[in-house]
């Protein structure tokens, strides 16, 4: 198995696998790192056409389509879910997810390309003193206006959890998993929520219950569930 190189990227660490001609980067670690999901990039139609270009360009440079463009490992458990990219892809998705992050990402391949390995830019102790001073004083000048702003956030919270709790499709008897959550005021962090996705689509098929279809502002077009399978799934009653 090759050995990962680790790109730390403000406190999230991306995983580079650059030790064979698959120069691979770890894609769920980048879209996590910006609470994003990968199949979002890939289902755009231009993503598509790029990974077609690039399957042909290898496919034609090798005789063989050695070269990996895309790499997804399945699973039932989300925590062993992942997709790498090759970096050319990999580099096309942080610019869809930061210019910023786009030109760390940059740096760091070519840092492997010409070290070998990743490095951490490490600041002065003058500049990182001075640096801390101006964040302290910033905030200070702004307290109020931080306070503002939290307190937004809190009452935009709460409109978002009465809007989820709302999604539904079919009928009154069917919900997502994010909105069933928030009726019943239980945390749904995303790996736990796409495990009950998982366990409640096998679930309906199984017992033949009709799923349904909702849009949902943050990820598009999800699926809803009957209640009493949402009940026997989350609740485990």
């Amino acid at each position: 198995m090759p050995k990962l190189k680790i790109f730390p990227y403000e406190g999230n660490e991306i995983s580079f696998e650059f030790e064979d001609k698959n120069r691979m980067i770890n894609a769920t670690q980048m879209a996590k790192a910006f609470w994003k999901l990968v199949w979002g990039f890939l289902r755009l139609q231009s993503t598509k056409q790029y990974i077609l270009l690039l399957q042909k360009r290898y496919a034609d440079l090798h005789n063989e389509n050695h070269t990996e463009v895309i790499r997804v490992i399945q699973s039932w458990n989300p925590q062993l879910q992942w997709t790498r990219m090759h970096e050319k892809l990999a580099l096309k998705f942080a610019a869809r997810l930061s210019p910023k992050f786009e030109l760390r990402v940059y740096d760091k391949i070519h840092e492997l390309l010409t070290t070998g390995k990743t490095t951490m830019q490490i600041t002065p102790r003058e500049n990182i003193i001075q640096s801390i001073r101006m964040i302290t004083d910033q905030l200070e000048v702004n307290g109020k206006d931080i306070i503002r702003l939290k307190d937004s956030i809190h009452l935009m919270k709460d409109s978002l959890q009465d809007l989820e709790a709302k999604i539904i499709s079919i009928d009154e008897n069917y919900y997502s998993i994010s909105g069933y959550c928030n009726l019943h005021k239980i945390e749904c962090p995303l790996d736990q929520a796409q495990t009950w996705w998982c366990e409640a689509t096998r679930f309906s098929k199984k017992n033949s219950t009709p799923i349904g279809k909702a849009y949902d502002a943050k990820y598009g077009e999800i699926n809803t569930y009957h209640k009493d399978v949402l009940k026997k799934i989350v609740l485990k009653k």
